[in-house]
């Protein structure tokens, strides 16, 4: 029996990674039907592109549900589309990403969807886009059987090299920062053929561009926005939700792709004000669908319903949060299970309980905290005060956006709190 409760608190554990639903196997385990409604407005927003006007802005919190919704959204637009969505991280390392780059892994991702999937486009234009791929990457050991038109290893390698080869990233960059025309023409002409052939448009979507610092951020979408919005198909770009404080670079986006920026909101946990009342009263709402998403992923005999709530009100409404305290909670639980085991104590049915979660939940915090200074605090106390900043555009309130020490809330207008974490230290340092 000890070894089954371990075995379910590691189970649990394995459940609250860190990342978003993206394979059927994980949409079918731990979907819980959230932000239906922004899909609708999503379809919408696809619906209104056209040749001149195609390209989408999506911002959001990390962690508030984005990467699931939009791998959700390619799903349910994949009967219609020819839809490609990835992780730019997973091709790029962070601080080499750019707009050459971008562009690039879009064309090795069209390409590699269109050959594992088949699609009939001819034999000599395919092995035309081929060889352009290998003599702009300098990728020469293919390891196929029949040809340049067994063409998926090609894309594998180059992936691996993406990943891996800085020299090769440094020389697509300089490649094509010279001649950018090259690049933009290949993946139209790609993007054609593979809408011809298929007879679907395309819908491209770009995960994580979010994740980016926000220097990285003003350099691609302010210095270099125009190189992104020549596809002549659909692409979804992520960005900050910092980002569109920053008034300038917002309506630089917005006037360049004639439409507005697509905000996913937070769940929000308290209306305006009611959470400095003295018996705050959640939103039930937001209470019941945080519970929903948790017990999805780790069985109620392992937490009691007044801990799930607990949790779910120090997450700030922000789904990534509220998984990640919950993972916390198991790895403590795992760890004082194994110490009572090996002491020969009963294990059987223990949960995580109010001290659990008071270790995951200091934890955090500290983790969270350690890194702020004297400045960052006295945002945070104004943040806290006024529901706003002084000054929303000053970089440290934008990195404590971008870090989630401040979160968002949007309803008729748009207000910051600060994450429950951060509200717990500074009132144990008698800042507020």
């Amino acid at each position: 029996m000890a070894a089954t409760r371990i075995e379910e608190f590691q189970q649990a554990f394995r459940n609250l990674q860190l990342q978003p639903l993206i394979t059927p196997e994980e949409i079918a385990n731990f979907r819980v039907e959230y932000g239906d409604e922004w899909l609708d407005d999503l379809e919408q927003m696809v619906l209104d592109c056209s040749d001149y006007n195609n390209q989408l802005i999506f911002a959001g919190h990390r962690g508030c549900g984005k990467s699931t919704l939009l791998a959700e959204f390619a799903q349910k637009l994949s009967d219609r589309y020819f839809t490609v969505v990835f992780s730019i991280s997973d091709l790029i390392e962070t601080p080499d990403i750019n707009h050459i780059n971008i562009l690039f892994a879009i064309a090795v991702q069209l390409m590699a969807k269109a050959d594992a999937e088949n699609i009939g486009i001819e034999k000599s234009q395919k092995d035309a886009f081929f060889n352009w791929f290998k003599e702009r990457t300098k990728t020469n050991e293919i390891k196929t059987t029949g040809g340049l038109e067994t063409g998926f290893d090609l894309f594998g390698i180059i992936k691996a090299k993406l990943q891996t080869d800085k020299v090769m990233r440094e020389t697509i960059k300089e490649k094509f920062t010279r001649n950018p025309n090259d690049l933009i023409d290949t993946l139209n002409l790609i993007a054609k053929k593979i809408e011809s052939a298929c007879d679907k448009k395309i819908v491209v979507i770009i995960d994580d561009l979010d994740k980016l610092e926000l220097d990285s951020v003003d350099r691609i979408f302010k210095q270099n926005l125009n190189a992104l919005l020549k596809p002549t198909f659909t692409i979804i770009y992520t960005i900050p939700i910092s980002t569109i404080r920053d008034g300038v670079l917002k309506k630089h986006i917005e006037d360049a792709v004639s439409s507005r920026i697509f905000v996913m909101p937070v769940l929000k946990l308290y209306s305006k004000g009611e959470s400095r009342q003295s018996n705050p009263q959640p939103v039930i709402e937001t209470i019941d669908k945080l519970r929903e998403i948790l017990l999805k992923r780790i069985s109620d005999d392992l937490i009691t319903d007044d801990i799930v709530i607990e949790i779910a009100k120090s997450s700030g409404g922000v789904v990534r949060e509220l998984i990640r305290i919950t993972q916390e909670c198991c790895r403590l639980m795992l760890v004082q299970l194994r110490k009572k085991v090996r002491k020969q104590e009963p294990i059987d049915g223990l949960r995580i309980n109010q001290d659990i979660l008071t270790q995951a939940l200091d934890i955090l915090r500290n983790d969270m905290m350690i890194t702020l200074s004297k400045s960052d605090r006295e945002i945070l106390k104004q943040t806290y005060d006024n529901y706003r900043p002084d000054d929303p555009k000053h970089q440290d309130f934008l990195d404590l956006l971008h870090n989630i020490c401040v979160i968002e809330y949007r309803n008729a207008e748009s207000w910051y709190d600060l994450h429950p974490l951060a509200i717990r230290q500074l009132k144990q340092e008698q800042i507020i």
